[in-house]
């Protein structure tokens, strides 16, 4: 891994890390949105009307530390009607083993409305093959082609804009798990995988357990058993499921330790990688600092069928357009127009 060099935080940029990651680090396989609740701070000047243009910097490089601006969004389309200080990110996380996407999640913040949207795009998601450099039809796999690629194509399937990215390592999640002192978690299923390979021995019963960073990752990996039974009879969809079950878990243990602010910005830093600059890090936090995160908060899944097959690939997700339009509409659009059937490219098998 890249060895970054770490400017010095100040105590707000470390607020506003922590406000991130706790957004975006657990949501995605975490990551998820660990926002600081401390009672609300005193009015800040509006930022401004247009945010200058900035070049991507590393998270742990604040060149512009002290500006506090919105990210500018994308590039605009002229019949469309961007909502104010609303933006679209996307939070993936990498299975180590392949290069694949083992999460993918397309978050929206509605800085205005102070509301969030978290939608978890399955990682067998039926994608055009001709579409990414993999030539495979499962949306993990553009990962291959890099993060941009990503982006892309995600944008196309749902769409909306992918305005900014954060990729999780899962030693991040590992990391911070440790960090709150483990988790007490209701574990759904049995639980029974071994996989030597990739160091793998998940063996857990159903009920409430205290879990380490490693034993958290284990629960939030597993798909399918080895012992003839069944885990999650909708297999990825279920272990979805359980991941935001698990991302909610960590993120209330972690906003109930404010005094480990430093640490959690150590493990973001060391991490999570993004395009957004600390100036743009440090505005969405202050923007966030309130919000409840349940009440203000929303999680759903792309829904689609799970057993189709395509070009000789078994268990692809087919989504289903309809059901993932309202979806797109009702958590992810960044627009006052709603999108349509034509705005999406949802690929078919038949």
């Amino acid at each position: 891994m890249d060895q970054r060099r770490k400017a010095p935080v100040t105590r707000r940029q470390r607020a506003a890390v922590l406000a991130v990651t706790a957004l975006f680090l657990l949501a995605a396989l975490a990551a998820c949105w660990q926002l600081i609740k401390e009672k609300p701070v005193a009015a800040r000047e509006e930022p401004p009307a247009e945010a200058p243009a900035r070049e991507p910097t590393d998270a742990g490089e604040p060149a512009d530390a002290g500006a506090e601006d919105p990210p500018p969004p994308v590039e605009e389309i002229d019949h469309w009607t961007r909502r104010e200080d609303c933006f679209v990110f996307l939070v993936a996380a990498s299975d180590q083993s392949s290069g694949n996407a083992d999460a993918i999640m397309a978050v929206r913040y509605d800085a205005a409305a102070r509301t969030v949207g978290v939608v978890s795009i399955p990682r067998d998601t039926l994608i055009d093959p001709a579409s990414i450099p993999a030539r495979y039809p499962k949306i993990n796999a553009a990962y291959h082609g890099g993060v941009d690629c990503l982006k892309e194509t995600v944008s196309q399937l749902l769409g909306v804009p992918i305005d900014y990215y954060f990729t999780v390592e899962t030693e991040g999640f590992v990391a911070l798990v440790d960090a709150v002192g483990g988790v007490d978690f209701d574990i759904p299923v049995h639980m029974s995988y071994d996989d030597p390979h990739q160091g793998l021995s998940i063996h857990f019963e159903p009920g409430l357990r205290h879990l380490d960073g490693q034993e958290a990752l284990a629960v939030c990996r597993l798909r399918t058993n080895q012992d003839g039974t069944v885990a999650y009879p909708d297999y990825d969809i279920g272990r979805t499921r359980t991941q935001q079950a698990m991302l909610k878990t960590v993120a209330a243990k972690a906003l109930s330790q404010p005094l480990k602010l430093s640490t959690y910005v150590d493990i973001f830093l060391e991490h999570c990688d993004t395009d957004l600059s600390a100036g743009n890090l440090l505005w969405l936090a202050e923007s966030a600092i309130g919000m409840d995160l349940e009440e203000d908060v929303s999680t759903a899944t792309l829904p689609g069928d799970g057993e189709v097959t395509y070009g000789g690939v078994s268990y692809c997700y087919g989504l289903y357009e309809e059901e993932v339009l309202a979806l797109v509409n009702d958590l992810l659009n960044p627009y006052v127009e709603e999108r349509t059937a034509d705005d999406l490219d949802i690929f078919s098998a038949e």
